[in-house]
């Protein structure tokens, strides 16, 4: 019996040593930040940017001085049952 104890603490060490360093235990990527230009208008969602490829809930930083002017910016985006997130790290208002 003192056989399967030892065989069972090594398999129990080696299980626990694969959870631990697998890959799954860590993120398998990083989100990648991405940037958008729009407008800025406020709804009663919050603020978001009207872009041509859709609109954009804003979070991260406040556009309250940048409704109705168009804008450029960076971010992370996510995708929620509200609608496409966007945790902004930075922008510009855009001047033509």
């Amino acid at each position: 019996m003192g056989g399967n104890c030892k065989l069972l603490s090594v398999l129990l060490g080696i299980f626990i040593f694969l959870f631990v360093c697998s890959p799954a235990s860590s993120p398998v990527f990083a989100a990648e930040e991405e940037t958008i230009v729009g407008v800025v208008i406020k709804t009663e969602k919050g603020f978001m940017i009207e872009a041509e490829d859709g609109d954009y809930i804003v979070k991260g930083k406040d556009l309250s001085k940048m409704v109705g002017k168009m804008i450029e910016a960076t971010g992370i985006i996510t995708e929620t049952d509200k609608g496409e997130v966007i945790d902004i790290k930075s922008f510009e208002e855009i001047r033509e």
